[in-house]
């Protein structure tokens, strides 16, 4: 009998039945172009089509020009024939399509959308700080009709469904809430007036589909601003959506102000909202969708069976491992890789770096086209010398692919630098994966050797056509003096082993390293003092994650000295160079100032066969470019 009766049960959503109760939900990828539909974004859908699940929303898509320029765009029937050729694809894949319907109001900025951004009120987004211009009763009139229009085009693309996005403090929730709606008129004030331009999109929508085409609505359970929408606000509007024709409402939370909660990292608990969407089924007699850190179907069985919800949206798991669906009802579920919510390859890359959406476990997501899994053309045999994430990662690749595999690790466990991270609070899902990593390179057959530092005769007698260097890095020791004393250790061997620290502890570095083993250290009951040579710690980070670190930090008192030096460890204390020649006590001193590329084999054994290069030993970088690295290098042999 199946552990995942009701997940894989079908379910409708108005007169649309899903096979199961599993939907990716809208996710901003940045594989548009111009608006228009990609290849880039075409292959994407496809292979999440095709991985089982039940229903797979279009992301994020423009309503009217307003709101252009970050996303696709459904606001002329020109984007019609690239928006067909997603709903086309997802249903090959055996899934239905469904599209969000979107308009950020003023969460956006006019140099992205080339024209003034709009609101209900003159009130700027805390986050993108323009003043929108205010919307006049015509504005709303041509808003509300764009959103009737998109729909009809999005029925003539052939999508299943649509989604209306009222959370997150886009246009609709903008109007939804006391917290951005500050208007004296008919469409502010009370909650029914707020809800009112809500209202008109629903019926403007339900005109132009007609009776029996689903239409979702996403709604922030809760928007954590003072003064925003509460759980209680938001079961009130829930039962005013239904009442107006809404099939389903899919419960988030959030909005511009706290992405932390709306795209959740790893500090939150998995399945922390579903209480929300618990509350929200209540009190209406639709579909409950729930969202939030749920990448587990054990969990989403779980949710379900205790009528918390009827549908359960799972959207960076499908970035990690799009084929988990068939995977886990197939009974494979050991095979499922997790998401991590470390926010990295996805939304941090999107942010941060103006990158496509991809995923630093799965480089494949974004580039399904170019990062093809391809059984080789004929067996060779690979050496992998180092057994941390990119060495890992590269073993098992190569050896699904067909090849003959055997990887040396010096120490006497896998995981390198991806285990030690695994270590510090809140980071568990990182030593999820280092045991997911182990446990596929037992069932794929890697001759892993343990307590094996390889040799160029080693390597040589094995005979390999490919050798992969994955030797990682060691910790950089800085020029201070004192250094070398005993009571000096390095981050790595304080979170291998903890017992040996005392009580007054420094560390030197405050990037993400050096914050982690200290938040490690406080919560043992270290006191715990952080020199940064740097204006900011945590630089490392992304925001999400750095938000909660340094609640946490705040929380355990921990002394973080900026912009400061050190001039002398002693055997009692640091010296700092300041002024004042501070002096902190210090029964031991933690280094965390980075690291140095560790590759003495490559010269070596370059006459032997071809040597790749991958990870920290190539230089020192992120889990995102090890893994990278490993998928480009793996996915290429003996093609």
């Amino acid at each position: 009998m199946s552990d995942f009766p009701t997940l894989f049960s079908p379910a409708k959503i108005g007169s649309l039945e899903l096979k199961n109760r599993l939907i990716m939900p809208a996710m901003g990828t940045a594989m548009h172009e111009n608006g228009v539909v990609t290849d880039r974004l075409y292959h994407y859908h496809r292979v999440r089509a095709a991985g089982g699940t039940g229903m797979i929303t279009v992301e994020i898509v423009a309503v009217h020009p307003t709101t252009g320029g970050a996303s696709p765009a459904i606001w002329d029937d020109r984007f019609i024939p690239g928006l067909k050729r997603l709903a086309d694809v997802i249903h090959e894949g055996g899934a239905k399509a469904c599209v969000q319907l979107w308009h950020a109001g003023r969460q956006t900025n006019s140099s992205v959308t080339g024209l003034p951004i709009i609101a209900p009120s003159e009130l700027p987004c805390p986050l993108c700080r323009e003043k929108p211009e205010v919307m006049d009763e015509k504005m709303i009139k041509e808003i509300v009709e764009s959103y009737g229009d998109a729909a009809r085009r999005a029925k003539e693309a052939g999508f299943d469904a649509i989604e209306l996005h009222g959370a997150h403090g886009y246009l609709i929730a903008q109007f939804m809430s006391p917290y951005s709606n500050k208007r004296t008129d008919g469409y502010g004030g009370t909650l029914e007036k707020r809800a009112r331009f809500a209202f008109e999109i629903i019926d403007n929508v339900r005109q132009k589909v007609g009776p029996d085409f689903p239409i979702m609505y996403r709604l922030s359970g809760e928007e954590k601003v003072p003064g925003g929408l509460t759980i209680e606000d938001s079961k009130k509007i829930a039962q005013l959506l239904v009442e107006r024709g809404v099939d389903c409402i899919h419960v988030s939370v959030g909005d511009y102000d706290n992405l932390r909660y709306t795209v959740p990292p790893m500090d939150l608990d998995r399945g922390f909202n579903a209480w929300a969407a618990a509350e929200i089924k209540k009190v209406v007699d639709v579909p409950v969708v729930a969202v939030g850190r749920i990448n587990d179907p054990y969990l989403a069985e779980e949710i379900l069976t205790n009528k918390q919800a009827d549908f359960i949206a799972v959207g960076r798991s499908l970035l990690t491992d799009p084929e988990w669906p068939n995977k886990v009802q197939n009974g494979q579920y050991e095979k499922m890789r997790h998401c991590i919510a470390c926010n990295q390859g996805c939304v941090d890359r999107m942010l941060l770096e103006g990158e496509h959406a991809s995923c630093i476990l799965n480089p494949a997501c974004g580039r399904e086209n170019e990062f093809v899994f391809e059984p080789v053309t004929k067996k060779g045999k690979v050496v992998v010398v180092g057994g941390g994430p990119a060495g890992m990662e590269a073993a098992r690749i190569a050896k699904d692919r067909g090849c003959d595999v055997i990887l040396f690790e010096a120490t006497p466990q896998l995981g390198g630098q991806w285990r030690l991270a695994g270590i510090p609070p809140k980071k568990c899902e990182i030593a999820g994966d280092v045991e997911w990593l182990i446990k596929q390179l037992e069932l794929s057959g890697v001759e892993v050797r343990l307590n094996t530092p390889a040799t160029k005769e080693q390597i040589q007698a094995e005979n390999p056509d490919a050798i992969i260097l994955a030797t990682g890095s060691v910790p950089t020791k800085p020029q201070i003096e004192g250094i070398d004393l005993p009571h000096v250790l390095f981050a790595t061997e304080v979170l291998d082993d903890p017992s040996k620290v005392g009580q007054n502890v420094v560390v030197i570095g405050g990037g993400a390293t050096g914050m982690e083993t200290a938040e490690f250290l406080a919560e043992m009951g270290k006191k715990v003092t952080i020199i940064e040579a740097l204006d900011e710690v945590a630089r490392d980070l992304g925001p999400a994650r750095k938000h909660f670190l340094m609640e946490r930090v705040d929380a355990h008192k921990i002394d973080i000295h900026l912009n400061t030096q050190v001039k002398k460890i002693t055997a009692q204390e640091v010296e700092l160079a300041d002024t004042k020649h501070t002096r902190i006590p210090a029964d031991h001193v933690v280094i965390a100032v980075g690291v140095t590329s560790n590759n003495p084999l490559e010269e070596e054994v370059k006459p032997i066969a071809d040597v790749y290069v991958i990870g920290d030993a190539k230089e020192p970088r992120t889990a995102m470019n090890a893994f990278y690295e490993a998928n480009e290098v793996a996915r290429s042999l003996f093609k």
